[in-house]
């Protein structure tokens, strides 16, 4: 599977739950990507270099389960994991009122990761 097909298949599973964390993948996988094997680019742009970017978001858990949110956002996670060198750390804390979660990412591309 490559990095667009996966992008297009997170977008569609988690847009509707976790928009930012949906468009913090595409990002990593499409305009960051896995980096390239040529010397002289940019910091970043080598596939030796360590990238790495965070994201916040608070979901409303108005009539949906909490558990099903993170299982589905857990299973993504598991399938980005298993077909690229991005890992996603995902920290959950108590939103500003009970019916929000808030969600803060960090998503991390690296050789020895």
């Amino acid at each position: 599977m490559t990095n667009y097909e996966l992008a297009k298949q997170i977008y569609r599973d988690l847009s509707p739950i976790a928009p930012k964390l949906s468009a913090a993948l595409n990002r990593a996988l499409v305009d960051i990507g896995e980096g390239s094997v040529l010397y002289g680019l940019e910091k970043g742009m080598h596939k030796d270099d360590v990238v790495t970017f965070h994201e916040t978001e608070i979901i409303n858990l108005a009539g949906t389960d909490q558990a099903g949110i993170i299982a589905k956002i857990t299973e993504v996670l598991f399938q980005l994991e298993g077909h690229t060198s991005w890992k996603v750390i995902v920290d959950k804390r108590p939103g500003p009122n009970k019916k929000n979660i808030e969600l803060f990412y960090t998503l991390i591309r690296s050789k020895d990761a």
